[in-house]
């Protein structure tokens, strides 16, 4: 069934605050909710960032029902795989159903940041691919003693597993780790907001659809999840202002996965005009028209919708998600509130 989840943007509000918000999202009927894990913020200016982890169990002792988890973590730089198989298997005990792990290949922002390290993409997804199976095995029960090109354990094993199996979603914007997140995910994560669909139509979801074929997966064990970029506001104007806060994540990839310090992000946000903006987030005050863009995606395939609202007005925001969006599409697809995600 359809989930509909809450963005808690982990750069933009302090801890306390942030979970005062996703407390709201759970009471006006979210079902999920997905947390950044970033070492370093999109920008240098008004922001926060802290360290997800800790926060996480505070998101589950505040909440009661909703499904939560990372929208990623990048287990191979800042972290160690069998640390995140521990972290992950931990939350997945305490709250029984609820917490999933999104993985991905990492940012520069965050990785050479705290490791000094960026390799190419080519082994970036590499590391990735060893550290889903090491994360996997572990939580299998295995005593592992693991010996690939990047990682290696020696008798490692986890005397706390969950009873539930923990979800595991691979990030991706590009067609080989969209084949990686078909092939080893049982989710694929991605990004949208205002833009055309035919990259995902043509693109990545049959890249994600080979890599399930290849491995022998069965059509439904790779759920399809995006986070939407959307703004609630009166104006074009009023709009354009609260994404701009955003504007230097919408650097082009190319660029951006080579950026470690904010600094050089917010300038490149700065150099962006409105029309560029306007391309990536969903301005608009209509609920009608905020309906139809998550049915664009719903039509596409998309399992699990993440509504990430940028500015102050997070509490107008959900507010009007859970009274006017939010219903009419439970309504139509059957979404479930306050259930936790599927498990894998």
């Amino acid at each position: 069934m359809l989930v509909l989840g809450y963005k808690a943007s982990t750069e933009q509000f302090a801890p306390g605050e942030l979970l005062d918000w996703c407390v709201e999202a759970e009471r006006c009927g979210f079902d999920s909710i997905t947390a950044s894990d970033h070492f370093h913020p999109w920008r240098d200016s008004d922001v926060r960032c802290f360290f997800v982890w800790s926060w996480l169990g505070a998101l589950g002792e505040r909440t009661k029902k909703v499904s939560f988890g990372t929208g990623v973590t990048c287990p191979t730089f800042r972290y160690d795989p069998a640390v995140i198989a521990q972290a992950a298997a931990t939350l997945g005990a305490m709250y029984p159903g609820r917490f999933w792990l999104g993985v991905g290949t990492g940012e520069a922002l965050n990785e050479k940041s705290c490791t000094g390290s960026w390799p190419g993409f080519s082994e970036r997804c590499g590391r990735l691919v060893e550290a889903i199976q090491i994360i996997r095995r572990l939580w299998a029960g295995e005593r592992l003693t693991f010996r690939g090109r990047y990682f290696e354990t020696a008798d490692a094993h986890l005397y706390l597993r969950p009873t539930r199996p923990v979800p595991l979603y691979v990030g991706a914007s590009g067609t080989h780790a969209a084949y990686v997140a078909g092939r080893y995910g049982d989710g694929w994560m991605t990004t949208g907001g205002a833009g055309p669909v035919d990259d995902y139509r043509e693109r990545l979801i049959p890249a994600v659809e080979r890599g399930r074929r290849e491995a022998g997966r069965d059509p439904a064990s790779v759920r399809r999840v995006i986070e939407l970029a959307v703004v609630y506001a009166d104006s074009r104007q009023e709009g354009l202002e609260q994404a701009r806060l955003w504007a230097p994540s919408m650097t082009p990839n190319r660029e951006k996965y080579g950026i470690h310090d904010p600094r050089d992000l917010q300038r490149y946000g700065a150099l962006l005009d409105d029309t560029t903006v306007e391309r990536h987030w969903f301005i608009s005050g209509d609920p009608d028209e905020h309906v139809a863009l998550a049915e664009k995606f719903i039509q596409l395939g998309f399992t699990d919708l993440y509504f990430h609202a940028p500015g102050p007005r997070q509490g107008e925001f959900i507010q009007f998600y859970g009274q006017q969006v939010l219903p009419r599409l439970r309504q139509k697809y059957g979404a479930v509130t306050g259930r936790a995600q599927p498990a894998a």
